[in-house]
């Protein structure tokens, strides 16, 4: 598992510093069908270039294609290893040419997440972590923070990715953030949730909530977090993360 970590490992590095240097749009998208259009283009070369890469490594490993399938994601229909890839979390940042977006990869097994990886292309910043044998960024360890309440915390969420047809998701985003705003310490919403979880596990901040069903997005986060001493939650609902008091105390509010 280890030289499957570092290899898999090196392939998204790549792909991520290519994916920064060629496919940014040099001309912005003055509507919304423009701006689809140069996502597909974008997240194509990118999840084409990863899967291919990963088939030379580990042609054993199948490929799921249910990024934009919430309902396969829970079917239960891949048996065995398979790979689940967002090859651009926070694409809209990253079309528009600004920070943060990442690439995630998750080797499954069964539906549990046994390896995953987060890659910051802008920052150089890799999170990784094989179950069981701890968190680390850039090949340290790492841990979530040890805050026992939530005036001393940071925390953070994001809105749902599509805000028009989405109107019950954005209500209760919008009355957790002003039932959890007077709260704590300090609240940003930050993009990409891989990214805010993968955040959480190193301690940069506190505490991550988000509504919704998309679980790909939480997977490779959600086992950084655990792996890091933290608790991450995922239910039909959406998921929690931080250290387990803070974690219990969110979920009181949420």
């Amino acid at each position: 598992m280890e030289k499957l970590l570092k290899q898999s490992s090196e392939i998204i590095i790549k792909i991520g510093k290519e994916l920064k240097a060629t496919q940014v749009p040099s001309v912005r998208a003055d509507n919304k069908e423009a701006l689809f259009g140069q996502f597909n283009i974008a997240n194509n070369f990118s999840g084409n270039k990863i899967k291919a890469e990963l088939q030379k490594i580990a042609p054993e490993i199948k490929w799921s294609y249910a990024e934009f399938d919430v309902e396969r994601q829970t079917s239960g229909a891949i048996k065995g290893l398979y790979w689940v890839c967002d090859a651009i979390d926070g694409a809209i940042h990253f079309l528009q040419d600004f920070y943060p977006w990442c690439i995630t990869l998750t080797l499954m097994d069964d539906q549990k997440p046994l390896m995953a990886l987060i890659y910051d292309a802008e920052r150089d910043e890799l999170f990784s972590t094989i179950k069981g044998q701890g968190a680390y960024f850039n090949g340290r360890p790492i841990s979530v923070n040890g805050k026992k309440k939530l005036s001393d915390a940071i925390v953070s969420t994001v809105h749902p990715n599509n805000i028009p047809e989405e109107n019950a998701l954005v209500n209760k985003t919008l009355q957790s953030v002003s039932q959890i705003m007077p709260k704590v310490f300090a609240l940003r919403l930050l993009g990409p949730a891989s990214l805010q979880l993968a955040y959480v596990a190193a301690g940069r901040i506190d505490g991550f909530w988000e509504y919704g069903n998309d679980i790909y997005d939480w997977l490779a986060g959600a086992l950084l977090v655990e792996e890091a001493g933290g608790y991450a939650s995922i239910t039909d609902s959406g998921i929690i993360a931080s250290n387990k008091a803070l974690s219990l105390e969110l979920g009181k509010l949420l």
